[in-house]
């Protein structure tokens, strides 16, 4: 079972180095709308969290 984990972290660490540099050149648009796109996403989770946490309240 530790051997199949271990295997298992090795191959997701040799997928973030294969992918760790981008292969394609990004213009400045495209970058900002990535980071906007990761802004709303943080935006949403925290959105979902604070939601989960007021109903969490109200019932317990």
């Amino acid at each position: 079972m530790i051997h199949f984990i271990k295997n298992w972290f090795d191959k997701i660490k040799e997928i973030n180095r294969k992918y760790s540099t981008p292969r394609i050149k990004m213009t400045r648009a495209v970058k900002i709308a990535l980071f906007m796109l990761r802004l709303y996403l943080i935006i949403l989770v925290l959105i979902l969290v604070y939601k989960f946490l007021i109903t969490s309240k109200m019932v317990g």
